[in-house]
């Protein structure tokens, strides 16, 4: 039930809106895949100088990466400029993307190491508030039929999901945010953070059992 509500959480970021998202998972092979060749040909246009070949990039990943940023640090406003920075980074790294997975796979791994890096800074600063935490006005996003008591309960269990992903350690908030909210493959999570496919679905599981804890306590009466 944990995984699921991530899944499919009513809020949605700035990125996904202009881009007429739901905020639900998006199947792996409409978000992630695209033709490995015409990829290779894009990036060869760059490298040749047509630096606005690198657009269509940025257009094709802009609201995955958004996304993942978004999730890792908890506030949609910073995830814009390190989002952005990922993309400059990655295209001034070009020369050295070898081809050996697809371009959303290393620059959502350029964007998770500027996460830490960001994450690495805080300390033991909390986690930035955001309307993802505190959860989204019930009138807001209220499903038909659904009474306002009703949308105040779901809104307070999405934003105690969200305070409980914010908890989990970093390597473990990663596995959750790329597989059950990116909807990432496991071989695909595996490039993304150097390792190998078994520790990502070992590294997944625990993930799961302690996001459930996590959830527990939070709704448990104070």
């Amino acid at each position: 039930m944990v995984v699921e509500a991530l899944r499919c959480n009513s809020t949605v970021s700035g990125a996904s809106k202009e881009q007429g998202s739901t905020g639900c998972e998006v199947p792996s092979h409409a978000r992630l895949e695209s033709d490995p060749v015409d990829e290779q040909a894009i990036i060869a246009r760059c490298l040749a100088g047509e630096g606005r070949a690198y657009a269509v990039l940025v257009e094709r990943h802009k609201v995955l990466v958004h996304d993942l940023v978004s999730r890792m640090l908890g506030d949609s406003v910073e995830a814009e400029d390190i989002a952005q920075d990922a993309f400059v980074k990655a295209y001034l790294s070009l020369r050295d993307f070898r081809g050996e997975s697809r371009f959303s796979t290393w620059v959502c791994r350029i964007a998770l190491n500027r996460c830490k890096d960001v994450l690495r800074k805080r300390g033991r600063a909390p986690w930035a508030r955001s309307r993802r935490e505190d959860g989204p006005e019930p009138a807001e996003v209220a499903d038909d039929g659904e009474t306002p008591v009703d949308s105040l309960e779901r809104c307070e269990r999405e934003a105690a999901l969200h305070r409980a992903l914010a908890r989990l350690p970093v390597k473990y908030r990663e596995v959750i945010v790329l597989r059950h909210i990116e909807g990432m493959e496991f071989h695909e999570i595996g490039r993304v953070l150097g390792i190998a496919v078994g520790a990502v679905k070992v590294r997944a599981f625990r993930a799961r059992e302690m996001l459930r804890s996590l959830v527990q306590s939070e709704e448990a009466p104070r």
